[in-house]
């Protein structure tokens, strides 16, 4: 019976890691990214009031999502505007945005 009490600690602290380490993973959906007009239009309006897209295009494809959100959460402290509708499309679209891509390059 002894075997049988240290068992089941065991089993529930792996459980509880398994669990802590799925929360804290950092993999979020990010939903259906925006097309390109509106990914363009939300970086032209917000993002290029403060920099360059040069400097916007040199991160593409280097960041994941949760660095995005970091970047954007930033930004906010820094005085952008943006809806959390407008947080989340633009996440979602720098995420997904290969290097050099038009939307962003161009």
């Amino acid at each position: 019976m002894k075997r049988t009490g240290e068992f089941i600690p065991a089993v529930l602290g792996g459980v509880f890691l398994l669990l802590f380490v799925s929360a804290c993973s950092g993999t979020k959906e990010i939903g259906e990214v925006p097309s390109a007009a509106v990914c363009g239009s939300i970086v032209d309006t917000k993002c290029v009031s403060c920099h360059y897209k040069t400097r916007i295009c040199s991160a593409l494809g280097t960041k994941s999502i949760r660095q995005w959100e970091t970047t954007v959460t930033f930004m906010i402290k820094q005085g952008v505007q943006l809806t959390e509708d407008e947080q989340n499309k633009v996440v979602a679209c720098l995420s997904s945005l290969s290097p050099g891509s038009e939307v962003v390059c161009q």
